[in-house]
């Protein structure tokens, strides 16, 4: 085994991790990343690294450009920066300083990462060809960050060939790095419905339409989709979860709202769901003398890890790591993530997991309890650092 990559990162563990602590007492929701953002841009710039302008306030993009005689590879790595809004109860002595905001989903963890495999990178121009895109994102956690920073051109002059992420994951021990080839996280798509009825007295309803009675008859026959309009071997999920209606105990509202998620790894099924939601509802709403409006709103697709990217990845973790940390995937999972974005215009690209667990203690991310692992940084750092020396050769 090759570990050099892993020395190294291990040599600036300390130093990262001071960061990664920084950040976690000073988190920023989507959006607001100002000063995180501006914490990035010190240290890469401090690193050696070319900041490029673009066009989304806390969003960075950091540029080096390889020595090495060789192909004109550009490979892009990406980290979300932003934190949630939750209180945290951690208890440790690096918790949020800023009321009810919260990295609990690692993203402080993630944006140390690639920190500390920028300056590895910088150190090691030498030993690799082409151009590396550096992408701090903001925004992950309101699916609004992506869309963003493709249009700010974060992929573009000159054009990504191949882009990578990893995200912290709690049901992996530090040391492990979880891979899975083709579709990984759901799609996530949207829906809100309305009832409209006459409503009328609640002594009464007789005499009018019950449009709150309609909508929870509806919500009763969409789950009869999964369960038994679909394949059960086909992973869908649809969630209702919000619902809305009525003002006092004794009358019967005029419209009530209700709205929800769909989640697929099936395109063809993600394609009929708008059709067949709105035929129970439009039904439902027909038999109970009612009208109903319906918009279904196309979210996040799929993230599709490829199998070359994929294979690659776990090359760089066996070289950097030993065979023994790379953990295949057992299943897909429902959540989405809008890596996926730059994955529908670079396909080259792979989604993998960073092990998160400490001792086989599993806290699950966007809870009060969650803090990143800072022993998972230098194997993060090794595997991405190496994934460029073998892509970019």
């Amino acid at each position: 085994m090759s570990n050099e990559i892993f020395k190294q990162a291990l040599a600036i563990k300390e130093e990262i991790t001071r960061l990664r602590r920084h950040i976690h007492q000073n988190p920023e929701l989507g959006m607001k990343e100002y000063q995180t953002a501006a914490l990035i841009k010190k240290e890469l710039e401090s690193y050696g690294v070319e900041i490029v302008p673009i066009a989304m306030e806390t969003g960075v993009l950091g540029i080096i450009k390889g020595e090495k005689a060789g192909a004109d590879t550009v490979t892009a790595l990406r980290a979300d920066i932003d934190a949630l809004p939750i209180i945290e109860k951690t208890g440790v002595p690096h918790s949020s300083t800023q009321e009810g905001v919260m990295h609990a989903c690692g993203h402080d963890g993630h944006t140390a990462v690639l920190l500390g495999t920028a300056k590895l990178l910088s150190s090691l121009r030498s030993q690799f060809s082409g151009t590396v895109k550096l992408i701090f994102q903001p925004a992950e956690e309101t699916l609004s960050g992506a869309v963003g920073m493709v249009r700010a051109g974060v992929l573009e002059d000159p054009a990504v060939d191949f882009i990578v992420t990893l995200h912290a994951w709690p049901y992996l021990e530090a040391g492990k790095i979880g891979i899975r080839v083709g579709p990984y996280h759901a799609s996530a798509d949207y829906f809100k419905a309305r009832m409209i009825g006459t409503g009328g007295h609640g002594g009464y309803p007789h005499k009018g339409t019950d449009c709150l009675l309609a909508a929870t008859q509806a919500v009763g026959a969409l789950q009869s989709i999964v369960s038994r309009q679909l394949n059960a071997i086909d992973n869908t999920v649809l969630s209702v979860c919000t619902i809305h209606g009525g003002t006092a105990f004794n009358i019967i509202p005029k419209e009530v709202e209700f709205s929800g998620t769909i989640r697929c790894h099936n395109m063809t099924i993600r394609n009929s769901m708008k059709d067949r939601m709105e035929k129970i509802i439009g039904n439902v709403a027909a038999a109970f003398g009612c009208d109903y409006e319906f918009e279904y709103g196309l979210g996040l697709p799929m993230t599709v890890n490829h199998p070359e990217v994929t294979a690659q990845l776990a090359r760089a973790a066996t070289a950097t790591l030993g065979a023994d940390s790379v953990v295949e995937l057992a299943e897909p999972v429902m959540g989405s993530e809008d890596f996926a974005i730059y994955q529908e215009i670079v396909p080259h690209s792979s989604f993998i997991r960073l092990g998160n667990a400490a001792g086989g203690k599993e806290i699950p991310v966007h809870t009060d309890q969650f803090d990143f692992n800072d022993d998972a940084i230098p194997y993060g750092m090794a595997v991405l650092t190496q994934f460029v020396l073998d892509r970019n050769k």
